[in-house]
């Protein structure tokens, strides 16, 4: 069954377990906010598109993410900080309209099916995802330290596929895609792909310094 929930439309794609500074300065999204803290409620968030060429933005997507807020600093002039927590993935059914000065959905929310062979999917992409990270500490020079290869691991089929999702340095169009999909092993095997482009970019770009005399050797 759906229910009401107020929605915040911004330009990133949040994922379940993220965490999120946000700086809330227009007055509508102030009392959301404190609307949420006082009822001990989340929000949603939800992916807006770029603007058109008449200036203005596409509607929000419609699969999302509900917002827990776990820190706040409020500012003198009403504006605040906060800090969110991405909660449950959701689908909006319907807008409700003029009912606030914010955003107000019907949703309901989506179930995390594993799929067949999950946790085989999950070590292959943890694997892809370690030796990405060395390869980016490696461009940059920073081989000082390991990655994290234990707590990349920890969890669920489920927690590494948003943990990995997270910590990809992709347009936003590309992480709503894998918001969107249902099955949390074609979600891992997708970021395996998409790691191994990215680190096939990452060689180009080495070759590319190493041409030119410049920049360290990727393995």
């Amino acid at each position: 069954m759906a229910e009401a929930l107020p929605l915040f439309p911004l330009g990133l794609v949040l994922f379940p377990d993220m965490l999120v500074p946000l700086h809330i300065f227009e007055p509508r999204y102030r009392l959301l906010v404190r609307r949420c803290i006082e009822k001990e409620e989340p929000f949603g968030v939800v992916l807006v598109g770029s603007a058109d060429e008449a200036g203005a933005r596409t509607g929000p997507r419609q699969v999302g993410t509900t917002a827990r807020i776990v820190g706040a600093q409020p500012l003198p002039d009403g504006r605040s900080f906060i800090v969110v927590r991405g909660e449950r993935r959701f689908l909006i059914e319907s807008l409700v309209e003029d009912e606030e000065p914010y955003l107000v959905g019907r949703v309901r929310y989506l179930p995390e099916d594993a799929g067949a062979d999950a946790h085989d999917a999950a070590g292959a992409t943890v694997d892809a995802f370690v030796e990405y990270l060395l390869s980016v500490l490696t461009i940059t020079g920073e081989t000082r330290g390991e990655p994290p290869d234990a707590d990349i691991r920890s969890g669920t089929p489920r927690d590494i596929a948003y943990r990995i999702a997270g910590g990809l340095a992709i347009d936003t169009g590309e992480q709503q895609r894998l918001l969107e999909t249902d099955s949390v092993r074609e979600r891992l095997v997708t970021e395996a792909r998409l790691l191994e482009r990215e680190k096939e970019l990452l060689r180009d770009l080495v070759v590319r310094r190493r041409a030119r005399g410049e920049g360290p050797v990727l393995n």
